[in-house]
């Protein structure tokens, strides 16, 4: 693979970064990944994102990658024939569309988890942010089985809310999202990349 990865900047639990070592565990890609805290601006993340966020690529050349859609699409396009997403026409633009859902409902859940942090567990802002949840999981449990991609970043949100939000009840309203979860999270991808308790 040209350009091959060096190392994948991540926290251990950060859904973002597993979504990562699902799609390159099955694609066969070799991502070690170096445990890394965002919120004391290590010098190594900084230089590969100076958002200061990970998950974060650094390539052989040193160069870097960021954000997970578009490390997943880097990895994708690393495996001529990759099996688990369409390379264009609508099954492409259905499979990257499922996977902006699934994000937003991790960027939805760790606003949640900042505001937890800091005292504020009611409001608009926090009624708004689980309003988002409840309307994505509902159109995700509808998406399910369209592609590979669509179906790990579904089961990833979900196992997500259930490490997290073990009291919010996702599985009662969505069916097709339990059985994925319970099918994908038993495969060796997703256990080997099972955040730690």
């Amino acid at each position: 693979m040209e350009g091959d990865p060096v190392k994948l900047l991540a926290s251990a639990t950060s859904p973002y970064a597993r979504k990562l070592r699902v799609i390159a565990h099955e694609l066969g890609i070799t991502l070690p990944v170096e445990d890394t805290t965002p919120m004391t601006d290590p010098a190594a993340l900084l230089a590969a994102n100076p958002l200061g966020k990970v998950p974060a690529l650094v390539l052989e050349d040193g160069s870097a990658i960021i954000d997970s859609p578009v490390i997943a699409a880097f990895l994708l396009a690393s495996v001529p024939g990759q099996q688990l997403m369409a390379t264009s026409g609508p099954a492409h633009w259905h499979a990257r569309t499922t996977e902006a859902l699934a994000d937003g409902v991790l960027d939805a859940a760790i606003i949640l988890r900042f505001n937890m942090a800091q005292g504020i567990t009611s409001g608009p802002w926090v009624d708004r942010q689980y309003r988002a949840i409840e309307r994505a999981l509902s159109v995700m449990n509808t998406r399910v089985g369209g592609s590979g991609l669509g179906d790990i970043c579904c089961a990833v949100a979900v196992d997500y809310l259930s490490f997290r939000f073990p009291d919010l009840d996702w599985r009662s309203h969505n069916p097709a999202l339990v059985a994925l979860a319970d099918r994908l999270l038993a495969t060796p991808a997703f256990i080997a990349t099972q955040p730690p308790a």
